[in-house]
C-alpha cells in the first residue's frame, strides 16, 4: 500500500516583541482585592475582573 503524502517545508518559529512585560500588564491593574479577599464559593458576579 503505497501514500501519496506531501510534505511541507518547515519554517522556523519567529519571537515578535511587543515592549516590556511591565508596560503590556500594567493596564490590568485597577483594583486592590486579590484572590486571597474573596471566600470560597463566592458567586462569580461579585467577584472584579480588572
Amino acid at each position: 500500500m503505497e501514500q501519496n503524502v506531501e510534505k511541507q517545508e518547515y519554517e522556523t518559529p519567529s519571537l515578535t516583541v511587543h515592549g516590556s512585560i511591565e508596560t503590556i500588564t500594567q493596564g490590568a491593574s485597577g483594583t486592590t482585592a486579590l484572590d486571597a479577599a474573596f471566600p470560597a464559593h463566592t458567586p462569580v458576579r461579585e467577584l472584579t475582573f480588572s
